[in-house]
């Protein structure tokens, strides 16, 4: 049974040009070697058979350093590999389509931008956690609507839900964030930096 009590702490992601194919396996054990307890699978391009792939060696790895793999978007993968979860956003599947699909032991997590109502519509339908954001410019996002941070305040108060926080999050303005005692922080950028990985994880840990 999955562990959900890790879906705490720094949230970190693939990304297709800051993780290619070629490195991404030795960069995610490298952020599971600094303890982090949860990785995302993300690349919107990637077909399903280099997908496949590479999910089933993540979904491996996670499993040995005992870490959450979440896929985005890719429901019939995530169910293919028996992945740890599914991130779902407004434009994917639906939130009744994946639970149904995966059933009720995996990890759905639902981007909820800035609205309360919304994050509130799928904790009570089960989401195991809510996300929100940008909370800043995001290079992965760039077109993104800002949201500003004082939302994770009412949700703290409103919601019995692990909440994450999405968007340009970085060792400079993180604390702008963790202020207000949220469960996770969805990296990209932050970690991949200068391939300093442990560096930029030393001080992301520091500052949550």
């Amino acid at each position: 049974m999955l562990n959900k009590e890790l879906l705490s702490g720094l949230y970190v992601l693939t990304d297709a040009t800051l993780t290619p194919e070629e490195t991404m396996l030795d960069q995610i054990e490298r952020v599971l070697k600094c303890g982090v307890n949860v990785i995302q699978y993300r690349d919107k391009y990637a077909s399903e058979e280099e997908a496949e792939k590479q999910c089933l060696r993540l979904q491996a790895l996670c499993d040995y350093y005992e870490a959450i793999f979440i896929i985005d978007d890719r429901l019939e993968l995530a169910h293919r590999i028996n992945a740890d979860g599914l991130h779902i956003g407004e434009d994917d599947v639906t939130y009744e389509e994946a639970r149904a699909l995966l059933g009720n032991e995996k990890i759905i997590g639902v981007s909820c931008y800035g609205n309360i109502e919304r994050a509130q519509k799928y904790a009570n339908l089960g989401a195991d956690y809510v996300a929100f954001g940008s909370f800043f410019p995001s290079p992965t996002k760039p077109h993104a609507k800002v949201v500003e941070p004082e939302v994770l305040k009412i949700a703290k108060e409103k919601l019995n839900v692990p909440i994450c926080a999405i968007g340009g999050i970085n060792e400079e303005n993180i604390t702008l964030l963790s202020r207000y005692n949220i469960e996770m922080y969805s990296l990209i950028s932050a970690v991949y930096k200068d391939d300093a990985i442990e560096e930029n994880l030393k001080k992301l840990h520091a500052k949550i």
